[in-house]
């Protein structure tokens, strides 16, 4: 079978040259992200921007080429290319062994626009496509992959139809169509019209609804959510070498882009081993071999560290610096100075200032500092005696636990406790109408409290939750309207996990703004007293903060508490297992089938559960493993609870709970029954979670 260079190629080489020999045959070397693209483009609603884009532009079935075979796509495409105006969906260019396959083809006579779509979003008012750094001239980093597509795609199709056609001229412009967040929608149910399906073979794809094309052929260009942005001279001076990343070896072979396509394809094509420059974009290669890949498969991470650094990393007996997490680490500083073990960083690393030593950790600090944890994290994972000293006093065993300083926060906290957990969908094209793109959507919360009994116990209750099911319905004001309900009868502590909770509610703040609602003010009122934002900025930014404003329960496990369990991680999903393998408390009590009893209610439990299993080596299994996959309610038969999605520094759970909304709102009957009830057992888990580290933080310190 040919190979062609494609703009899935040129991104992998962009990334690193070494990939495209990796990714030559299937099967051949460990691959995580085969299906990584699709996942991403089904959770963001790539698929069905995808469509919309065609309706845009009247597009089709007869002219879109669905043809998998490169000589009858490319021999469709020029047929078509006879008409004097057309509109093409999929247009197939071959230039010698760079093949490209455009979305979307706009020709007027010998006027050719090539439009790349993109289901990402873009603020018109706000983003640049170069840098913004002084004294440079390069694009911008963010937006730097899509341009580079765009760019070889103008690339190639110049050449192909300067071939095709030699006796025509015809000037190629490029855009890249997106998501403009500065729009709202002005159709009630944009989204629905483009309904995701799912094949027998668990593959999905979207169904047009056949009112769809009239639909959006009335929306003025001027209003449509998603729409093409001119990028035709930055794809010029890309393709002429202009911009300083170029420069870059690590970025682009060559040092201009000509040289690169040229080099890159000739290796890709001929199956040769192009160089690599190893460094902490490694660490997330895809062709990293998972326990569970088959013994036959070869690791090509491996391959690259033994070639460049002469050690395999999967055998490494010391801990490796890609297991170090946290913020401000210099990843790719240490691997330049040949440091490729924890063991090998030293305080000067870590710019680290530390607690003298033989003196005891000052107990009125605020917690450990960015720095310390990773120092600590360090000395755990290399159980390096002097390390672990500075700390010694807060250590149980190889656990850091730092009571005094929780004992310090609980003292501000006021039963009865309240936990809650928020999930959200935010996608290119809006559900409902004065929408923008990627605005959020809060569709379900879950309510744990915990209540503080006369004789000193404690009572711990699944109090309430949330969740929409009707189709069309724009949720939040219900939704905030009915966490008010939960929330406003006391005035106990709330928690939240990390800063979603915070931001959604912000938003809904504005939404409430821009939307009539009886009840604006007093809900408004509600959602300043439980959050904090800030005005202004720099020297003149302030931090307005409510008097219940939400205790974030990540920020103590942070600051107070690391288990070698977490590998420096902190996520609810990475310190749960942490938690319950050490705690005897919390193993004993929820061995014992007492969850969703009278004793401690559930919402959705019909039956009394037990959330401790024990795996083959003795350590509690992950409760989140013990429910079914969101994805297999789906019909998908891949994990999408990790897909990082577009704008996903707002999303807390990554693509399931956004999946299952949308799926939701094209279901009826028993799959809408089943994706409901997914969604709340998992969500009731998040805020159980919770429960469960503030139980290990009061009994640890009240023994």
């Amino acid at each position: 079978m040919t190979k062609y260079f494609t703009k899935s190629a040129l991104k992998m080489s962009l990334e690193c040259p070494r990939k495209l020999y990796y990714a030559y045959d299937k099967g051949v070397y460990a691959n995580q992200d085969l299906d990584d693209d699709f996942l991403k483009s089904l959770a963001e609603g790539g698929f069905q921007v995808g469509e919309f884009a065609k309706l845009c532009y009247g597009i089709g079935a007869e002219n879109t080429i669905n043809s998998l075979n490169t000589e009858d796509a490319v021999a469709q495409t020029k047929d078509l290319f006879r008409h004097e105006n057309i509109n093409i969906a999929e247009a197939a260019f071959l230039y010698d062994n760079m093949l490209v396959r455009v979305d979307v083809i706009e020709k007027k006579g010998n006027v050719i626009n090539l439009i790349e779509v993109k289901a990402k979003s873009w603020n018109p008012d706000k983003d640049s496509f170069l840098s913004k750094k002084k004294n440079t001239n390069a694009t911008n980093s963010k937006i730097r992959p899509y341009l580079y597509d765009v760019a070889f795609q103008k690339y190639v199709v110049v050449q192909a139809l300067s071939k095709m056609f030699p006796k025509e001229h015809f000037t190629v412009h490029a855009f890249l169509m997106m998501a403009d967040k500065t729009r709202t929608a002005t159709v009630n149910g944009l989204n629905q019209l483009f309904k995701v399906k799912t094949t027998p073979e668990g593959r999905s794809y979207v169904e047009t609804a056949p009112e769809a094309m009239e639909i959006v052929a009335s929306i003025p260009l001027t209003e449509r959510v998603v729409r093409p942005f001119d990028v035709d001279e930055i794809c010029d001076n890309i393709i002429n070498g202009e911009y300083d990343e170029q420069r870059d070896p690590e970025f682009m072979v060559g040092g201009c882009f000509k040289e690169h396509v040229k080099r890159m394809a000739n290796d890709y094509c001929s199956h040769l081993k192009s160089d690599c420059i190893i460094g902490s974009k490694c660490f997330s290669c895809q062709f990293r071999k998972k326990p569970t890949d088959s013994d036959n498969m070869l690791d090509g991470y491996c391959e690259c560290w033994k070639e460049k650094a002469d050690f395999d990393p999967s055998k490494a007996k010391r801990a490796l610096i890609q297991d170090l997490n946290g913020q401000y680490i210099k990843k790719d500083a240490y691997i330049k100075g040949l440091k490729y073990f924890m063991d090998e960083l030293t305080e000067d690393d870590l710019n680290r200032h530390a607690t003298p030593k033989g003196k005891a950790k000052d107990k009125d600090n605020v917690g450990l500092d960015h720095c310390e944890r990773k120092w600590l994290q360090i000395g755990i994972a290399t159980q390096n005696k002097e390390i672990l000293s500075d700390f010694q006093s807060d250590m149980v065993g190889d656990v850091y636990l730092d009571i005094g300083g929780i004992k310090k926060e609980m003292q501000t906290w006021q039963f009865p406790l309240h936990f809650i957990d928020f999930e959200t969908s935010a996608v290119a094209l809006p559900f409902y109408d004065k929408m923008r793109p990627y605005e959020q959507i809060a569709f379900q919360f879950s309510h744990h409290r915990v209540d503080r009994n006369e004789d000193g116990t404690y009572t711990v209750t699944h109090a309430g939750q949330f969740i929409n099911t009707t189709p069309g319905h724009f949720p939040n004001f219900d939704f905030i309207r009915a966490l008010k309900a939960e929330l406003d009868k006391d005035q106990g502590t709330i928690f939240r996990y990390s800063h979603h909770e915070n931001t959604i509610l912000r938003e809904i703040h504005r939404q409430l703004d821009v939307h009539d609602a009886p009840d604006k003010r007093e809900l408004q009122a509600f959602i300043d007293s439980i959050t904090h934002y800030k005005v202004g900025s720099g020297k003149s930014e302030v931090t307005y903060a409510g008097v219940r404003d939400m205790v974030d329960l990540a920020a103590v496990v942070y600051k107070y508490y690391l288990h070698p369990l977490m590998n420096g991680g902190f996520s609810l999903k990475v310190v749960l297992p942490s938690v319950l393998n050490s705690s005897d408390f919390i193993k004993d009590k929820y061995s014992q089938p007492i969850y969703g009893t009278p004793e401690m209610p559930s919402c959705n439990l019909s039956s009394p559960k037990s959330w401790i299993e024990y795996g083959e080596d003795k350590v509690v299994k992950n409760p989140y493993k013990l429910l079914p996959t969101i994805s297999s309610y789906l019909g998908i038969d891949v994990n999408l609870d990790d897909v990082e999605i577009e704008d996903g520094e707002s999303v807390a759970n990554g693509a399931a709970a956004l999946m299952a909304y949308a799926k939701m709102q094209f279901s009826e009957g028993e799959m809408l029954k089943a994706l409901e009830q997914a969604l709340l057992t998992y969500c009731e888990l998040d805020t159980l979670a919770m429960v469960f580290i503030w139980e290990y933080f009061y009994k640890e310190c009240n023994k």
